[in-house]
């Protein structure tokens, strides 16, 4: 997917050692996505992804409230997920591939962002930095999460 104009890609590997049905599994299943995010509050619907499902979320950024729309644009069980977030002044996708290594997973993500109003282009300006780092968090507590030695209960 090209990057929209005034915005920007982030992206970061990381290596899981479970394999890609189990990675997958998680992934997409939003009940899971409050361990990857601190700042999530509520998340709708709850339960397995669908092609084509829609949501929202709630964060609560700075003490501030955020919300934000979502739609899943692609979903390859066990390899791909793609995602689409709305929220105030900007559009992104969230790509997720999943590829089988001799130890488990190596799971790639990739993070496109783009401004869709004139207050979006100055968030989206100053935004990357700490996208970056939220986006190097989620993946990081994801290895945490899914390496524990017992499997992570499903509600």
């Amino acid at each position: 997917m090209s990057r929209p104009a005034g915005g920007f890609e982030l992206e970061t590997v990381i290596d899981i050692e479970r394999s890609p049905d189990e990675v997958f599994a998680f992934i997409a299943d939003t009940r899971g996505f409050r361990a990857l995010d601190p700042a999530l509050v509520e998340v709708e619907p709850e339960g397995r992804l669908a092609s084509g499902m829609t949501g929202r979320f709630l964060h609560r950024r700075a003490g501030l409230p955020a919300r934000t729309t979502w739609r899943v644009i692609r979903l390859d069980t066990p390899t791909s997920l793609g995602v689409e977030l709305r929220g105030m002044g900007y559009g992104m996708t969230e790509e997720i591939e999943l590829e089988r290594t001799p130890l488990g997973t190596r799971a790639r993500f990739v993070e496109r962002v783009w401004p869709t109003s004139l207050a979006g282009r100055l968030m989206v300006a100053v935004a990357g930095g700490i996208m970056r780092r939220d986006l190097h968090v989620r993946s990081a507590l994801l290895k945490v999460v899914l390496e524990r030695e017992e499997p992570v209960p499903q509600k």
